[in-house]
């Protein structure tokens, strides 16, 4: 009986023994020995002699409380008020003039348009008449030039707004071309028949040509429209908002107007806020903010599409860096050099949520007390890249 035992146990001993092992973990499809950090392979050590030839200037990561900005489009308008259209006084026949204007082109105040040549002679009742055109035309321009004065007045005390004052201004320059014509109505009333010399129409202000309605010898009636212009050297900046984000926008702040392309960190052109007609798209759901834009070069033209960097009304706590610590390499990529060590740099990646003023706000980068070069920063580039010595 125990020999039995002993053989059925030597059995499930060898039994189990013959079992299968375990399958082994199939082998890593690559390995990575050693891997190094993306900061640890762009760090720069300077001698001291170099570092004070490059005059390095490092500033802390702060973290602080900024006013915080929003980047959105808008569309570049012709004010309202400024287009000013020309027509012909009299019947008669336009001539050549040394330089016919073009659409697009920029004349100046007192500049040549045209030459009429009046079709038949006025007679007395004519220069009548014109003349009555010229004395009403004056009392126009007299009661708009006052007009004017008291808009300016009150924008200076701060009682008045500048749409006021513009619209006072666009009538004021409608009164000016009115008389212009009717003087020249006058005159040409005044002349005889024989006379060739005709009606020289001038331009009222430097202005740019929108469209040109006629040309020399075209016979046109008397009001037929000869010419547009348009003054564009203060342009409007319209920027249409989502309606929920509207509150949160400071209306009264300043904007910072970029044509698209430029970088996000560029300082842009000042715009001022200005009261304009109340306007919203309900397909988009947006309200409109409108800023007037100095043009004195004709940079930014009616209908095109730039990015304004509107103020919000909230301040944020967040890691900044000065505006001038920042870097941006052939793709892209915008980096700052951290301090590690006296004489030692390390060039690390950033990613700027917003720009206020001369600060850059991080949402990643190094931390908050880390010093970063302002002064010398892009010497440092150049040495790390073989450009610099």
């Amino acid at each position: 009986m125990v020999s039995r035992l002993v053989t059925t146990m030597l059995c499930l001993i060898a039994a189990g023994c013959g079992r299968d092992e375990p399958a082994a973990a199939p082998a890593m499809a690559a390995t990575v020995t050693a891997p190094v950090k993306e900061s640890q392979l762009v760090t720069v050590t300077l001698s001291e002699q170099a570092e004070r030839r490059l005059a390095i200037k490092t500033e802390p990561v702060e973290q602080r409380a900024v006013p915080r900005t929003r980047t959105v489009g808008a569309e570049v308008m012709a004010p309202m008020g400024t287009a000013v259209s020309i027509v012909a006084p009299v019947a008669g026949t336009l001539q050549a003039t040394p330089a016919v204007p073009a659409a697009g082109s920029t004349v100046t105040r007192g500049q040549t348009l045209f030459h009429l040549v009046p079709i038949q002679p006025a007679d007395r009742d004519a220069a009548v008449d014109a003349q009555q055109t010229v004395d009403i035309a004056t009392a126009r321009r007299t009661a708009t030039t006052l007009k004017v004065q008291r808009a300016e007045r009150l924008v200076k005390d701060g009682s008045g707004s500048r749409r006021a004052l513009e619209e006072a201004q666009a009538e004021l320059a409608v009164a000016e071309a009115e008389l212009t014509a009717a003087t020249g109505r006058v005159t040409l009333a005044t002349r005889s028949g024989s006379s060739a010399a005709g009606v020289v129409i001038d331009a009222p202000d430097t202005a740019t040509v929108q469209n040109v309605h006629a040309r020399p010898g075209q016979a046109v009636t008397a009001g037929t429209l000869l010419i547009e212009l348009t003054r564009l050297a203060t342009v409007w900046i319209r920027v249409s908002v989502y309606a929920g984000d509207a509150r949160a926008i400071d209306a009264r702040a300043a904007a910072q107007v970029l044509t698209l392309g430029e970088a996000a960190d560029a300082a842009g052109v000042t715009a001022q806020p200005i009261p304009a007609p109340p306007s919203a798209n309900a397909a988009t759901a947006g309200v409109d903010l409108y800023y007037a834009l100095p043009n004195p070069q004709g940079r930014f033209r009616p209908g095109e599409r730039v990015a304004v960097r509107l103020a919000r009304r909230e301040t944020e706590t967040g890691r900044v860096v000065p505006k001038a610590a920042l870097l941006h390499d052939a793709y892209g990529g915008t980096w700052v050099y951290v301090a590690r060590q006296p004489q030692v740099y390390a060039r690390e990646r950033v990613v700027v949520a917003d720009i206020v003023e001369a600060l850059a706000v991080l949402s990643q980068g190094p931390a908050a007390g880390s010093r970063v070069v302002t002064d010398g920063a892009a010497e440092l580039f150049g040495v790390e890249f073989g450009a610099g010595k």
